[in-house]
């Protein structure tokens, strides 16, 4: 019996950042050819440098014009990242999540972003942070693309 989803054939899936947690360099991924993305991001390390995380959007994927979203998108967490529990909990609707090493340790965050919500003009979009996180700790971002057309080879989001 085939199942009525597969995540490799139905969706996009990019690796966007694997890097120290004080500079989050996340690749811009253009969203001309998508419905929506999930930002799935991990967080991890015992330095408490607290670090605000939220997305930036731009004309393309070079970024040359940019803004910081201010709209309100949806997001999910799990504050120890499966290890005491696997529960994602819904957050309030908000521009931009604060993670705190502290108490949140490690951290698996889902961003959710609909294009419909882009200012006029922009069509592209990356997870940004305040870059007040620490080098010690880690971060990993991928995005999950949902393509506005299912094709055995979706197009390219890292290219406008």
């Amino acid at each position: 019996m085939a199942y009525p989803f597969s995540l490799p054939e139905d969706s996009k899936v990019v690796l966007l950042n694997n890097s120290a947690a004080n500079a989050v360099d996340c690749d811009f991924i253009c969203m001309k050819n998508a419905q929506k993305v999930w930002f799935l991001i991990f967080h991890a390390g015992a330095n408490d440098t607290d670090l605000a995380i939220g997305l930036t959007e731009a004309t393309d994927v070079a970024a040359g014009t940019s803004a910081a979203v201010t709209a309100t998108f949806p997001a999910w967490r799990d504050d120890d990242a499966g290890t005491t529990s696997d529960t994602l909990v819904k957050q309030t609707d908000a521009a931009s999540f604060d993670i705190d090493p502290a108490t949140e340790n490690p951290v698996l965050m889902i961003l959710e972003w609909d294009p419909a919500k882009h200012t006029a003009g922009y069509d592209c979009v990356a997870v940004s942070d305040d870059g007040a996180g620490h080098g010690s700790n880690t971060v990993q971002i991928f995005a999950v693309i949902a393509p506005r057309y299912k094709q055995a080879t979706p197009p390219a989001v890292i290219t406008d």
